[in-house]
């Protein structure tokens, strides 16, 4: 079989799953990428959640988003490869990033409560982050399907709207007295 069955989709009616010219029993290699990806974001997004509804100390560190974001890209790049994206669906990625992933992140740094304790200050979600997690989660998702971007950039998005709410948290806590 031609390479374009992996190009345009990875099957053919009746046919089973295709990649480099390779037959695969009845599984779609895009379809098991996706569910993989999936699985791993909904896992991602628990641990996020239960690390926001618990009272930690307030630190720079940045290793998760930044891990997020470089997993992230290489998942959407790996993605992109096998599934050129058109201008729209370019247009539709920068704006989930820039607008869900960036105002959602900036707003829900907000929702966090801070305070002072022991010398050191703390920070813990309320009900309201979690709420704007799930809202942004789902705007990304639904615009995804729409523009036919796939379950790719889903830790990319993840990533960056981390990023966001710990950089606007980082000052708020350095005025909590």
């Amino acid at each position: 079989m031609a390479r374009w069955a992996v190009r345009s989709g990875g099957r053919r009616p009746g046919a089973g799953a295709v990649r480099d010219g390779k037959r695969r029993k009845g599984v779609a290699v895009d379809s098991v990428s996706s569910s993989a990806s999936l699985v791993v974001t909904v896992v991602v997004l628990a641990f996020i959640l239960f690390r926001q509804l618990r009272a930690r100390p307030v630190t720079s560190r940045m290793l998760i988003p930044v891990v997020l974001i470089v997993v992230g890209l290489g998942n959407e790049l790996s993605y992109s490869q096998r599934h050129p994206l058109s201008g729209a669906a370019l247009a539709a990625l920068a704006g989930l990033l820039v607008l869900d992933a960036g105002a959602l992140g900036a707003l829900r740094a907000w929702t966090v409560r801070l305070w002072r304790e022991d010398g050191q200050v703390l920070r813990q979600g309320t009900w309201l982050t979690v709420a704007l997690w799930l809202v942004g989660l789902g705007i990304h998702v639904a615009v995804d399907q729409v523009a036919g971007l796939g379950s790719s950039s889903l830790l990319l998005y993840l990533g960056i709207t981390y990023l966001v709410q710990r950089l606007v948290l980082l000052p708020r806590a350095g005025r909590v007295r």
